[in-house]
């Protein structure tokens, strides 16, 4: 079976060879590239704040790039929106990492019942663009925050023939989608007549119901949400 990734390269890398692990044939399509602004973070971490909040490995690789720097925050309690990203937080050297189970309702459910506010905001390092499911779910529970975007995600503009060379002019069996700014991204994409037929069977495997909710025709046909908003969970639609 030949899957398509969409994510980011680094992370679409990591995604890719673990389908070859899978036994499957992973191509490449990076629908977006990230743009760090590391700088961002140090000005928001300078100002008092009582817990960090992560939503994306991406946030995380951004503030790989000052690490030297974090060591006097590495004890402030992180909350992150997954296990990945939890896990990517806690090798980076933070100590005190909490993960939700993947979506920001979630993750705005975890710091409710399991933080204790000391007067000073959440910081949310956060991406641009971004769904606000976690923002809206953190007003509607009352709770004081800052947002701090430490790194954009900019559209690769392809044309044509990018799309039919990165899939080696051969058909694929699935597509992995893992965002709503993904989807669109996709069913944006310039497809004429040839490249849609390299998609005519291919399944549309979606992170989330949501993400599936932003596919447009004629992509919106065989689309399939995971379970749970998690890669595991996404795999297993394979």
């Amino acid at each position: 079976m030949r899957v398509l990734v969409t994510r980011a390269e680094r992370a679409g890398q990591k995604t890719a060879k673990r389908l070859l692990g899978l036994g499957f044939e992973a191509a490449m399509l990076p629908l977006a590239k990230p743009v760090h602004a590391p700088e961002n973070a140090l000005k928001a971490l300078s100002q008092p704040h009582s817990a960090l909040i992560v939503t994306s490995t991406e946030a995380i690789a951004a503030l790989a790039a000052i690490k030297d720097k974090l060591h006097p925050h590495f004890s402030t309690p992180v909350f992150a929106v997954g296990s990945a990203t939890a896990k990517a937080a806690g090798v980076l050297g933070f100590e005190n990492v909490r993960a939700a189970n993947g979506d920001g309702a979630a993750l705005a459910s975890l710091l409710h019942t399991q933080h204790q506010t000391d007067n000073a905001p959440l910081l949310y390092l956060a991406g641009y663009p971004r769904a606000k499911t976690l923002e809206r779910a953190l007003d509607a529970l009352g709770m004081a925050y800052r947002i701090c975007e430490i790194y954009r995600m900019g559209t690769i503009a392809y044309q044509v023939h990018d799309i039919a060379r990165h899939l080696d002019d051969k058909p694929v069996d699935a597509v992995l989608l893992y965002s709503a700014e993904t989807a669109k991204r996709f069913c944006a994409l310039p497809f004429n007549a040839s490249t849609l037929e390299l998609f005519a069977s291919a399944r549309f495997l979606c992170l989330s119901q949501n993400v599936a909710d932003h596919m447009t025709p004629p992509f919106n046909t065989r689309l399939f949400a995971a379970l749970h908003p998690d890669e595991e969970s996404l795999l297993s639609l394979i």
